[in-house]
Parts: C-alpha cells; structure tokens; sequence
C-alpha cells in the first residue's frame, strides 16, 4: 500500500514540458480526425443496387449477398405490391451458400446454416422507391425489356455509382459503365464476360472485376470469351437435334466418368 502510494506520489510530482503536452494534444487530433476515416473506409462494406425483378435479379442479389456485401433490389411497384416477387432463388443461394460455409457434422449444424441463411437474407433491401436507396458503389442493370425505365431513374438517383449492365453489349453512358455477360446456368458455370470499350476507364474495368472475382466468378479473356460463345451457340443448335443430342452425350459421359485403374489380366486368372 505504501509503495502504491509512493509511486502515485511520484506520477504527481512528475510535470510535462509544455512542449510535450502540446505536441501528445495535437497527435490526438492527427489520429482521431486522419486515422479514424481512413479505417472507417476499409472497414466499410462495400453496396450494391440491383434492378429488376426476375431470375437474373434475384440470382445477382443472392450471390452478392453471399459475398458479404450490403444489397438493394430495386423492382417495379407492381409486382412487389401483386405479390409476384417471392424471393425463392434469393433464399435457395443463401441456402446452399451457408450449407458450404458450415459443413453438415452435427445435428446443431442444420440450425446453424438456417440461422445464417436467414441473416443474410435479412441484411437484402427490397425496395420500390428509389428516394429510399441510399449512395452506392454499384448498380446492376438486371432489367427485362419493360423495366428499362426503372433502371434509367436508378441511375439518375445514385449518379457517381458504376453502372453494370447484364442485358448484352451496350453503349457506355460514361466511362464507369461495363456491359457483362453472365454464361448460364449461372450459378453452376460461375462464368463472365467483360466487354471491352475504349470509352470506359480501367479503373473501372477493375472494379467491377474485382467485383465478379468476390462473387467467385471467372473472367474470361477476350480469347476465351469467342471460344466459349461458339460453345453455347454450337450447344444450342445441338439441343435442337436429336442426333446431335445424343452424341453429345456420348462424347460428353466419359469426361465425368472417373478413371478407373488398369488392372492386369492375370488377376483375372482364377485358375
């Protein structure tokens, strides 16, 4: 007690320089208004707004979501209000995303990865008015032909967003606009396209592919890209013969099947 006493005595006794005692106040305010919003920027979560309201949109959302980041779906009012926007493959890739996450060992598992899929879907913003979507990084351009109206408001909403289209090639507004092509099944190909336009900054070609690499999707090369669209058009005219159907099974059959290991003839011999 009395040591602890003297050394208080002492800290008391102890006086900072005025130099000192200025400079460790000016290092606080240096800190707290520098370093503070530099880690509020690496820590924040990076968003996204989808717009559209079918197959393509909700699959989006639910891979985004899965990814960690913060989503709005933005749908038209109609078909948020007649109750058409069920959010069934939303929830199916939540589903099977926490599944992968936490690997079924116990009973106590299932419950965990309900609890997961259940969380993240809650963390998803369906929303059909725009006054309510908040700046974001991305917009996701998932339309179908009568929503393209929807879409020209978001991006007059959010004006500093990168823009990315899902719809085909299409003409750059500015330059954070890339066109994507998503090779379907989407979810089992986990394939894209970037199209390439001299009118769009590289920066934002990184971005978004950054974007698509957090969603666990693969680039494609410009090389690449040509081979696999002959591939699905080729694919295409194959599903339309019956000929062609079953020697692409043929030929596709013993790529999945597993090899199996030669075995030499005389353990064949049972004699």
């Amino acid at each position: 007690m009395t040591a602890l006493f003297s050394c208080f005595s002492l800290h008391s006794s102890i006086k900072l320089s005025p130099f000192f005692s200025t400079h460790r106040f000016s290092a606080f305010f240096f800190f707290f208004f520098f370093f503070q919003p530099i880690h509020s920027i690496l820590s924040r979560t990076m968003s996204s707004i989808v717009v559209g309201s079918g197959a393509l949109a909700e699959t989006v959302v639910g891979l985004l979501c899965a990814a960690g980041r913060r989503v709005s779906l933005v749908a038209p009012s109609g078909k948020v209000n007649a109750q058409k926007f069920d959010s069934v493959v939303i929830k199916a890739i939540l589903q099977e995303d926490s599944e992968k996450k936490i690997p079924f060992e116990f009973v106590d598992d299932l419950r965990q990865q309900q609890k997961l899929a259940e969380k993240n879907f809650k963390k998803i913003n369906v929303t059909t008015d725009l006054s309510k979507i908040e700046a974001a990084d991305q917009i996701i351009d998932a339309c179908s032909a009568d929503e393209t109206s929807l879409f020209s408001h978001a991006a007059k909403a959010v004006p500093n967003a990168t823009i990315i289209s899902l719809n085909g090639d299409k003409s750059p507004i500015h330059s954070n606009h890339v066109s994507v092509k998503m090779y379907s099944p989407i979810c089992e190909t986990k394939t894209a396209k970037m199209f390439t336009n001299s009118k769009v900054s590289k920066k934002t070609f990184d971005e978004v592919n950054q974007l698509l690499d957090s969603m666990g999707f693969t680039v494609l090369s410009e090389e690449d890209s040509q081979v696999a669209d002959r591939l699905v058009q080729d694919m295409q005219q194959v599903e339309k013969s019956s000929p062609l159907s079953r020697l692409a099974s043929i030929l596709v059959n013993p790529l999945n099947t597993p090899v199996t290991p030669s075995v030499q003839k005389e353990q064949y011999l049972l004699f």
